[in-house]
């Protein structure tokens, strides 16, 4: 080793003792020190989030308190007087007191009134937890007979945790005994949570314990916390974190709580021992600097003749020979060693060059061709594992770039055909000329994300680096396969169309003598004879085919669509308000729910049209009982969405799946054309229309329509 490396190397290592040293002492003694600093205020915010959720139950019991010495309320458990729920259990009373529960429940376990509301849905819920029925008299939230008892705690329900308060109701006297029990609940929620920030100052979550709303990390934390570790202490780069639980009445943990905040004087402190090691490198580095000038006033100068040699090579831009010195010393061995090398690679950089060159083009060539190609080309090894695949391939099967590299082709095929992909691999590697792969086949392959896509395959066998390897083509042609399907069915629906028309014109003007000489004859009758009741009948029956061949004209006509930009829910109220008029709704209520702004250029003739005959349906399913039909309506960033939800008698699967087909129908008195008409019109739109339905809890009618443009056929 040269003195000048011996001199560098010292002063290195001398610096490096140095600075190591004092990156040991900060991180063993000032680090941990303001670790400690920043727990303790960690465990001075979870006190804080303690003490505001602790303060918003006792909220809630001043207001169970209130509520439980009301002498009104001691009435209303003894009287059940519908004026007092008229007058302070609407939903305005559980939204002003920010309440999800109240409940009266009397000395024997029945419940007088209870009610839970729901402030996200803005309507009243059931929670399985808080039954209607009567209560045991055990139960843990009726254990008082006495003024001032008290019960309050936490509880899991399946709307989330609930914090509840029991009391007992008891005039506002100070005689007379208890005579039932007041509870109350509010749920944790969003709302609830971000006033607790904003009360606190403190950045606080609130996950319910064994919920699906947990994430990982609160599932991980969970497993440190038990009653011997109230508090548990979490760090990453930027955050601390601490963690504590809430419990229910039966001590079981129901509530993980966790508050975080900035690690800001310990990142303050790292970066001051960052800019202190740096203060002392730049030391070390001048040092360096002055043992060089040094050296090159006492080694560099004998190098002067080397140094210009190498300045002319590096003006010159080439490589070339530099001039060896006359002197016999460790500059002239070594300039001897430079020529030797630089010749060797003046001789390496001419090849490299033409081979690179010849490289690139080749190399951009086939990754042009690959890139472009439209269809996934997939390279497989002896075993079926990907080598290398095409951006098209990976877009086709939906994976990341290079995802697919590595995988078995077996994984991109369905599962009920990977046998038998296997069976025709390993006949592809015996005989290739055989296979079907070599002429083209159909495979139903699976996407990453598990969906299943149609796709046509072609194989053929390749030797690459020695090696042998299978070269698979791959198209997807599930659209051209669903384009092939959706004309077939159009075509379809216009031969029934068409015939139904003919049939139509064909049966119309027979049917018309057929009902007037009905009409004539029923006018000679009268209604004692015994043929009156014949012909009326025979009368019903031609006015129930015309009415079945005006449909069928109906559907088989071109509609010729006059767009309009109009009001979806006041298109729908005015189309009630018509059918109100002319038919009897008896025990059915019709709402409509949607904002008055969402507008879509429809034509308002034909989508009333469709409107009518989804209400009668509808109403037709009630079959009399006492029902209500929701209409909703919202708007989307493209599209409007109206739905219809009934709670009629509903639909049998196998029913369901026919509904929409011309002529099928479930009703005696039916034709089977109104569905499939309010399909054709929807369609006209440009539209969508579905139904879900479900026995004896009814059905629910989907309408996508665009709010700006359609495509006439």
């Amino acid at each position: 080793m040269t003195v000048k490396k011996k001199i560098i190397v010292t002063v290195f290592s001398v610096v490096s003792i140095f600075l190591a040293l004092q990156i040991l002492m900060d991180y063993r003694y000032v680090l941990p020190t303001i670790e400690k600093l920043e727990s303790e205020a960690v465990e001075k915010d979870l006190k804080r989030a303690v003490m505001a959720v602790s303060r918003e139950l006792d909220h809630l019991s001043f207001f169970c308190h209130g509520w439980a010495e009301w002498d009104d309320s001691y009435n209303f458990v003894l009287d059940h007087n519908s004026e007092f729920i008229a007058s302070n259990l609407g939903p305005k009373s559980f939204i002003n007191n920010r309440v999800a529960l109240v409940y009266f429940i009397d000395l024997a376990g029945r419940v007088v009134w209870g009610r839970c509301y729901s402030h996200e849905l803005d309507e009243f819920i059931s929670i399985t937890e808080f039954p209607k029925q009567d209560w045991p008299l055990e139960h843990y939230l009726l254990r008082h007979r006495q003024r001032g008892s008290v019960s309050k705690g936490y509880i899991k329900t399946s709307e989330g945790v609930m914090m509840v308060v029991a009391r007992p109701v008891v005039p506002s006297s100070v005689k007379g005994e208890a005579c039932g029990t007041l509870i109350v609940g509010r749920i944790f929620c969003d709302n609830c949570i971000d006033v607790l920030r904003e009360r606190t100052q403190v950045d606080m979550v609130l996950w319910p314990i064994g919920s699906d709303a947990m994430s990982a990390e609160a599932c991980h934390v969970k497993e440190h916390l038990d009653s011997k570790t109230p508090i548990f202490i979490e760090r990453d780069n930027d955050w601390i974190f601490g963690y504590t639980m809430f419990s229910d009445f039966f001590d079981q943990p129901v509530l993980l709580l966790r508050t975080k905040a900035w690690r800001t004087v310990y990142k303050e402190v790292v970066d001051g021992f960052i800019v202190d090691i740096f203060f002392h490198l730049a030391a070390g580095v001048l040092m360096v600097l002055l043992l060089s000038y040094f050296l090159h006033r006492y080694i560099g100068r004998p190098l002067a003749l080397f140094s210009r040699s190498i300045a002319e090579i590096k003006s010159g831009g080439h490589m070339k020979l530099i001039e060896v010195g006359k002197s016999d010393d460790e500059i002239s061995h070594l300039q001897l060693e430079f020529n030797q090398m630089a010749q060797r690679l003046l001789d390496d950089a001419h090849k490299r060059a033409q081979f690179e060159s010849d490289l690139k083009v080749s190399k951009e060539s086939l990754s042009a061709v690959l890139n472009a190609a439209p269809d996934g080309i997939l390279t497989l090894d002896e075993r079926g594992v990907v080598r290398a695949v095409n951006p098209a391939a990976e877009r086709m099967f939906g994976y990341p770039p290079g995802g697919l590299i590595g995988t078995n082709v077996l994984s991109l095929a369905s599962i009920p055909q990977q046998g038998l992909l296997r069976e025709e691999i390993v006949k592809f590697r015996q005989e290739p000329e055989n296979s079907v792969f070599a002429l083209g086949v159909e495979i139903t392959a699976a996407r990453a994300d598990g969906s299943n896509l149609l796709v046509h395959c072609k194989a053929s066998s390749v030797e690459i680096g020695g090696e042998e390897r299978v070269i698979c083509i791959v198209r997807d042609v599930s659209g051209l396969k669903e384009i092939h399907e959706k004309l077939m069915r159009t075509k379809h629906l216009a031969s029934i169309g068409e015939m139904g028309a003919s049939i139509a014109h064909e049966i119309r003007n027979p049917l018309a003598g057929i009902s007037g000489a009905v009409q004539v004859l029923t006018d000679l009758s009268s209604e004692e004879k015994p043929d009156y009741l014949v012909l009326k009948e025979v009368r019903q029956l031609t006015d129930r085919i015309e009415e079945t061949v005006v449909q069928m004209l109906e559907y088989a006509k071109d509609w010729q669509l006059e767009p309009k930009l109009c009001k979806i829910t006041a298109l729908i109220k005015e189309t009630v308000a018509d059918y109100g008029r002319h038919a009897k709704l008896k025990n059915i209520d019709i709402t409509v729910k949607g904002s008055d702004d969402v507008r879509a250029l429809i034509d308002p003739d034909l989508i009333g049209q469709v409107l009518v005959n989804l209400i009668e349906n509808s109403v037709d399913s009630c079959a009399g009982k006492r029902s209500e039909l929701l209409w909703q309506v919202r708007k989307g960033s493209r599209d409007v969405y109206i739905t219809l939800q009934d709670n009629g008698s509903g639909i049998k699967d196998d029913v369901k799946e026919n509904i929409f087909k011309p002529f099928f129908t479930t009703k005696e008195s039916g034709n089977g054309l109104g569905l499939a008409i309010c399909q054709k019109i929807i369609e006209k739109h440009n539209g969508s229309i579905t139904m879900e339905s479900q026995v004896g809890v009814g059905s629910k009618v989907k309408i996508v329509l665009p709010k700006s443009k359609f495509l006439q056929a």
